[in-house]
């Protein structure tokens, strides 16, 4: 996603992420290769890897990002008719969220507790 070599930054091989990833510290001979990235968004979600090249080696360590995501706004209807002896469906649901959504159902009137 970006890389320095012989004192140049390289940071346009991804046309989706040109303008949000660049180095914290604008020089990285500093030895600070620390990462921002800017307007995180869920498809950031994934294993990163910096890899350090010094002659006469290599090293490299990986970093797994989880980027959470609220719950979208819940929606909840009733499907059916609502008389004695009719089934019914209660819905509810949210079109994203992270990790991924439980649900729970509980009767909050009445005095019978039902499952």
């Amino acid at each position: 996603l970006i890389m320095y070599a012989v004192d140049r930054i390289y940071n346009d091989y991804y046309a989706a992420m040109t303008g949000r990833m660049q180095f914290t510290n604008p020089d990285p001979r500093s030895g600070d290769g620390s990462l921002d990235i800017l307007n995180l968004k869920s498809e950031d979600t994934g294993t990163y890897q910096c890899k350090v090249k010094k002659a006469p080696g290599v090293q490299s360590k990986k970093i797994q990002l989880t980027v959470l995501v609220k719950p979208a706004r819940t929606k909840c209807s009733i499907e059916g008719s609502q008389e004695i002896g009719k089934d019914v469906v209660l819905k509810c649901a949210s079109r994203e969220g992270s990790p991924l959504l439980s649900y729970d159902w509980r009767r909050i009137t009445g005095t019978q507790e039902l499952p």
